[in-house]
């Protein structure tokens, strides 16, 4: 039960953090997108939503327990952090974000995303 409620209380001092007197929501994101990609963004709320869904599945999960919770615990703080700055109305446009990936591989990744929204799209159209 201690580590449960251990895990829960590091959930919520993603949202009490904001409050620290050194707490950054520019850098906060900078991290999350330094570390995951939209890919690894995308395997880990299907594995959290898997988890979810079928409690009682028998197999091993292709992510395991403790990087979901990181993974989770990121997210939040990452959500935490695009509330300040939207809140506070800090701009974001005159700063450099690096990301995981190369923009030439987000780029591709977008591209190909739109053409499965397109096809989709048409196919809903069409019926």
């Amino acid at each position: 039960m201690k580590t449960l409620f251990k895990k829960l209380v590091t959930i919520d001092m993603a949202m009490y953090e904001i409050h620290h007197l050194e707490y950054d929501p520019v850098v906060c994101i900078k991290e999350f997108w330094n570390r995951y990609d939209m890919d690894s963004c995308r395997n880990h709320i299907v594995e959290l939503l898997t988890i979810y869904i079928d409690r009682e599945r028998k197999v091993n999960p292709a992510i395991s327990t403790a990087d979901v919770q990181h993974f989770t615990i990121a997210l939040f703080r990452m959500l935490m952090a695009y509330f300040i700055i939207h809140y506070q109305r800090i701009n974001l446009s005159g700063i450099e974000i690096s990301f995981l990936r190369s923009n030439r591989f987000i780029a591709c990744e977008l591209e190909n995303s739109k053409d499965i929204y397109d096809l989709f799209y048409q196919l809903s159209q069409n019926h």
